[in-house]
């Protein structure tokens, strides 16, 4: 509604010289409640109404108040176009109106504005009641105080709730989803919250969103729409079956290796796959409505397979011979309806051509295979010839063939990895495979030289460079690698000044002895070693971070000897042949000796081995070595030795629960029994019990997860 629908048309104005009693007068005949001042140009200056002649008391019958003396001077003035709800704004009471042109046209009141939007609002409401009504949807509204405040007819039905039992009381007393109390507390809007009610007639399917009130940036309440979707949702379900069915069958029929063709019983053509389109070289859009009786005419096939499915009644194969001599073989399948008469007609196309040569393409990659794998096994034990590398558990074959393959290049390599792990016979093996292989391989032991020494070490001094250095002077270990590899062990321990004069010669691939002015160029391959972390040494400052990254190109990390427990006894075996070639004895190991040998954690790693294994050499009396005592006291905590007479005694090194150890003494001897008997009759007469008894506990022991 606009300013001019309300407004008290008028003309009237006063000049600011007319008295106030004459202003009186024009007002109460005109019947308004004030009228605007003008100038003599014409333009509004003021405005007199009632209330100001009222206000002003009984010296307006004087004349010479005048208009001036009584007038508002601040003046509102609206156009006759402008919203009603403009005027409510207006501090104003009265209110002139002007046209476009400026001309004044009329009054207005603002009590009337208020009483006309009243009713506006009033009819809104109840438009806007009305409107929710019919709303398929149900619709709830809650106060700040979680009090409902609007209950449409939807909602009656979804909460078997009237609206007057609803209205004005707390929505935990009305059946309906409490989300809508999260909302005012937290003030977000969530959409499309799914959620069921269980009625007599069945379970309905709800979704709502649910929205927060916000006046004035604060939370008044919150307004949820509940849509009952119960039926869509069956329908989206049974329609997504259906396309999740077709892009299976889809999926079904482009991904088979065969050419399909599905036809109707006419043999018009239906569809057909891109495996029928790669067997023929006909696109399936080009035969698309086509009859198989018009692919017998163009040749592409010499039966139509349709008319005898269709004759034979069932399924029919056929064999040919196309024009590119590939031998095809074609198979129809009839799909009935419900009344057991063909409906469709779905053929497979199989080119045996293509089977035939991927039969000939296995049969070669078999024999290449073969061949690769006997080569592969030459290489391996060329690399432990080469450098009594024993490369048996899966990790440290990753290891041999990762030092295998940067062999061929010149790059620097990290080796990490506890101390004896085998970190130089790593080395080793990438200078022994590599292009350098015929050169130097020099090692140094960065922690085991004197830090005053280093630099002569590593760099070398002419002659006279310092107080007693030798004559002739003397190459440093750069040099004497020149054209080799350089292996730099426990480089963690180089000292910090040292540490910038490496990084150096590592750049700049040249160094300058101890008391030298020319620069010497050196051709080396740097392999770095350290049982430390550099990392932390680097955060600790302890190590330069620029060759840490210099040193760290590729990095190997060697596994200790726990981790790969396969490497054990190939590593005992190798180690006892060096020594038993060495200090020409003879011994073996009985199996007790194995075991505990496999279960030592082995602290020092490889070196600690070779140790062992000749100690128990040397130090053992007879030919056969029946018991072993560990360093660090790691032995197993039950380990059979042998007494004199004969007899056999058990030792526990350790408490361990009854049970267990009777599970651990049982799973021992019978596992050695089967072992070195090899059938569970033998064992049973050793230990002298029946044979049933040894079958049923190693079927208990199994059940358990204990490996014999």
């Amino acid at each position: 509604m606009l300013v001019k629908d309300i407004m008290l048309p008028s003309n009237t104005t006063v000049n600011p010289e007319q008295s106030a009693r004459e202003a009186w007068q024009i007002i109460s005949r005109a019947g308004l409640i004030g009228v605007p001042v003008t100038d003599h140009g014409g333009r509004i200056t003021g405005i007199v109404s009632r209330d100001e002649i009222i206000n002003a008391g009984p010296r307006v019958l004087d004349d010479n108040v005048k208009v001036r003396d009584i007038m508002q001077r601040e003046v509102c003035i609206l156009k006759e176009d402008a919203p009603l709800s403009d005027a409510w704004t207006l501090p104003a009471n009265v209110i002139p109106v002007v046209d476009d042109s400026g001309r004044f046209t009329g009054i207005l009141d603002r009590s009337e504005v208020g009483h006309t939007l009243f009713k506006m609002a009033a009819q809104m409401l109840q438009q806007a009641e009305t409107i929710l009504d019919s709303a398929h949807n149900g619709i709830v509204a809650i106060d700040k105080d979680g009090i409902v405040t609007t209950f449409n007819l939807a909602a009656e039905k979804i909460t078997r709730r009237r609206k007057s039992e609803a209205l004005g009381r707390h929505l935990s007393q009305v059946i309906i989803p409490q989300g809508l109390l999260d909302i005012l507390e937290h003030g977000n809007y969530q959409s499309q919250y799914k959620f069921s009610v269980e009625y007599s007639s069945g379970t309905h399917i709800y979704l709502t969103n649910r929205s927060p009130i916000i006046e004035n940036g604060r939370v008044v309440g919150a307004i949820g729409v509940f849509q009952d979707i119960s039926e869509f949702e069956f329908i989206s379900e049974e329609l997504s079956s259906v396309k999740q069915l077709n892009r299976e069958l889809e999926t079904i029929i482009e991904s088979s290796y065969d050419g399909i063709i599905i036809t109707d019983r006419q043999g018009k053509i239906i569809r057909a796959n891109k495996a029928h389109e790669r067997i023929t070289g006909l696109p399936g859009a080009s035969i698309q409505g086509k009859t198989m009786a018009d692919l017998v005419t163009a040749g592409v096939y010499a039966r139509s397979v349709v008319d005898a499915v269709v004759e034979q009644n069932g399924v029919v194969t056929l064999s040919q011979l196309t024009a590119h001599r590939n031998q095809l073989l074609i198979t129809g399948n009839p799909v009935y309806n419900q009344r057991g008469e063909i409906e469709r007609v779905v053929i497979n196309i199989r080119d045996m051509s293509d089977l035939n040569s991927l039969k000939n393409q296995l049969e070669q990659s078999i024999a290449l295979s073969e061949r690769y794998r006997g080569e592969l096994n030459q290489l391996r034990s060329k690399l432990i010839h080469q450098t009594g590398m024993i490369v048996k558990s899966t990790k440290m074959q990753k290891v041999a063939e990762m030092a295998l393959r940067l062999a061929q290049v010149d790059t620097t390599v990290l080796l990490l990895g506890e101390s004896g792990v085998g970190k130089e016979v790593v080395a080793k093996t990438i200078h022994k495979n590599s292009k350098r292989g015929s050169g130097p391989f020099i090692t140094v032991n960065c922690g085991a030289i004197p830090e005053n020494l280093l630099e002569s070490e590593m760099f070398g001094y002419e002659k006279g460079a310092f107080t007693g250095a030798g004559r002739e002077g003397k190459p440093g270990m750069f040099e004497l690698a020149d054209n080799g590899t350089l292996f730099l062990d426990e480089i963690g321990d180089l000292p910090l000044l040292f540490q910038v004069k490496l990084l150096r010669a590592l750049q700049e691939r040249e160094i300058t002895r101890i008391g030298g002015t020319k620069s010497r160029p050196v051709d080396v391959r740097i392999i770095a070693a350290t049982n430390k972390q550099l990392e932390e040494l680097v955060k600790e400052g302890k190590f330069r971070e620029d060759l840490y990254f210099r040193l760290n190109v590729v990095p190997i990390t060697i596994p200790p000897l726990r981790e790969r427990k396969d490497d054990i006894i190939p590593l005992v075996y190798w180690f006892k042949k060096q020594f038993e070639k060495l200090y020409n004895i003879k011994k073996e190991f009985a199996p007790a000796v194995f075991k505990a040998l496999v279960e030592y954690h082995w602290p020092g790693n490889v070196r600690e081995v070779k140790n062992v294994v000749e100690r128990l050499l040397v130090t053992s009396a007879g030919p056969v070595i029946q018991s072993v005592e560990i360093p660090l006291d790691m032995a197993p905590p039950v380990l059979p030795e042998q007494l004199p007479g004969g007899q056999n005694h058990i030792t526990v090194r350790g408490i361990i629960p009854l049970k267990a150890a009777q599970l651990e003494l049982e799973r021992q001897l019978i596992g050695a029994a089967l072992k070195e008997l090899g059938s569970t009759y033998k064992a049973a007469r050793a230990l002298q019990v029946d044979q049933s008894t040894i079958v049923r506990k190693v079927n208990r022991l199994r059940e358990q997860g204990l490996p014999l």
